[in-house]
């Protein structure tokens, strides 16, 4: 009975989320089909919105946090099986924009992936860093790696062929509630920093489900008919009683951190929990949840659109009066396939510095280039606008133009006349970067009477083409 309803909880695929100072879940996203979103909350703050963090291109294998620190397992199509890509955030609350910001945990995304042999099972929290159990081998029991220092070290494996529900850590020792091949669960201890595996046998009511710690103590979960989950407080080589949570389904799960306790599931399409009290040992009510109402998205997206706007009629009335005085004989204004393709040139280093550093992939790129900068994104499009600026202006003002323009024949001239002055090369390199947080300015270009861009209106600059590269 307890193998048929642990392979029945696993086909019911509980939604990957965690609990620290942030609750931390994922969902389908609700741009790409075919992504996932990270989404972020306050546990205790007694709001019932989060906030879409990052696109995911699928959903993680596992997930765990720790204070304001989330580590996710992610998935790849194009990763072979054992590869394991671990990812770490860090949330912010920016009470200006009234919502969440994700930053890198540790300077970059992505952690060294430790090899496992197999796909992660589980992943646990703790202050010194992730540990990863994985799946079982080939009769070689389940690898545990524990990253310490940025390095990964290998615990010895664990001797369970078995279900695994959960896994915690708490005071330096890893705990595992496993299922024997008879079916008798048991919770398995190893040190962290060093030791071999010993086996407690544990007598519970109903079928092992969940292991979280609280400040409290550690708390084992057990799935009892009619949908109630029994939890009780992991003591020595038993589980004391402690309280019983009704309308809790094999598909959700029960997370913990210092004095919080609530269970989570998706319903409908969406994240939907319920806060347990301690004392009464009550659950609920469940409450849907909900995205934030995005004030500061909005004032983001309003000033953007200000902005756009004012850009526009500075060109419609004071750009009409920029054209130039006379333009060389030998010479045309640059027709927009060969800018365009010259842009997107020099915009490569941006993209690839903004790839390192950040860490995305393509997918997270290309929504961050049609969102604009909204909270979640701005970080990375600004990186990506200041190396575009700080491109141009060094190839302008080393050798007058940038590797895109002279891959397109390209030039750009002073509109009075003669090659640009300093600050021309400054004033439109740093409205070309604009470009990237705002592409719809790059409309202005078709505005213009000599198809200049905000920053050649701005700088007094305009791009031309010898005649013969026609």
């Amino acid at each position: 009975m307890i193998i048929a309803a642990l392979v029945a909880v696993q086909a019911c695929a509980m939604p990957p989320a965690a609990l620290g100072e942030v609750f931390w879940f994922v969902q389908e996203s609700s741009i790409d089909a075919e992504a996932t979103s990270l989404c972020a909350m306050a546990p205790g703050s007694g709001s019932d919105h989060f906030t879409p963090l990052r696109l995911l291109t699928g959903p993680p294998a596992a997930i765990a946090a720790t204070g304001s620190t989330v580590w996710l397992a992610a998935t790849s199509k194009d990763r072979p099986r054992g590869a394991v890509s671990l990812l770490a955030f860090r949330a912010e609350w920016d009470p200006r924009l009234e919502t969440w910001l994700a930053q890198p945990a540790s300077g970059m995304n992505r952690l060294p992936a430790p090899d496992l042999r197999t796909s992660v099972d589980h992943l646990i929290a703790s202050e010194g860093g992730p540990i990863v159990v994985g799946a079982p081998g080939s009769g070689e029991g389940r690898p545990v790696a524990v990253l310490r220092r940025g390095d990964w070290r290998n615990l010895p494996d664990l001797p369970v062929d078995g279900a695994v529900p959960a896994a915690v850590e708490t005071g330096g020792v890893l705990l595992v509630l496993a299922v024997g091949a008879t079916g008798t669960p048991s919770i398995w201890r190893c040190e962290v920093e060093g030791g071999s595996w010993t086996e407690t046998p544990l007598v519970l009511e109903g079928d092992p489900h969940d292991l979280v710690a609280m400040d409290t103590g550690v708390l084992v979960g057990s799935q009892l008919d009619g949908n109630v989950r029994a939890v009780g407080f992991l003591q020595d080589e038993a589980v004391v009683p402690w309280i019983r949570i009704d309308d809790v389904a094999a598909d959700t799960r029960l997370l913990a951190s210092g004095t919080d306790l609530m269970v989570y599931r998706q319903r409908d399409g969406g994240p939907w929990v319920a806060s347990v009290d301690r004392a009464t040992g009550l659950a609920g009510p469940w409450r849907p949840l909900s995205p934030a109402s995005g004030m500061g998205t909005r004032a983001w997206s309003i000033l953007i659109s200000v902005f756009i706007g004012l850009a526009v009629v500075f060109v419609l009335f004071i750009g009409r009066g920029a054209r130039p005085t006379e333009i060389p004989g030998d010479m045309a204004v640059a027709p927009l396939p060969r800018r365009g393709l010259a842009f997107g040139i020099d915009l490569v280093p941006g993209v690839l510095v903004s790839v390192l550093v950040m860490d995305v992939t393509s997918t997270e790129l290309l929504w961050a280039a049609l969102t604009g900068p909204i909270p979640s994104t701005a970080m990375l499009l600004l990186l990506m606008a200041a190396v575009t600026a700080a491109w141009g202006m060094v190839w302008e003002r080393s050798l007058g133009r940038t590797p895109g323009k002279r891959a397109m024949g390209l030039v750009t001239v002073s509109t009075g006349g003669g090659p640009m002055r300093l600050w021309q090369i400054l004033v439109r390199n740093l409205l070309k970067g604009l470009i990237v947080l705002a592409p719809p300015i790059a409309i202005i270009v078709v505005l213009t009477p000599a198809g200049q861009s905000l920053g050649d209106v701005a700088a007094g600059t305009l791009v031309l083409i010898p005649r013969r590269a026609d």
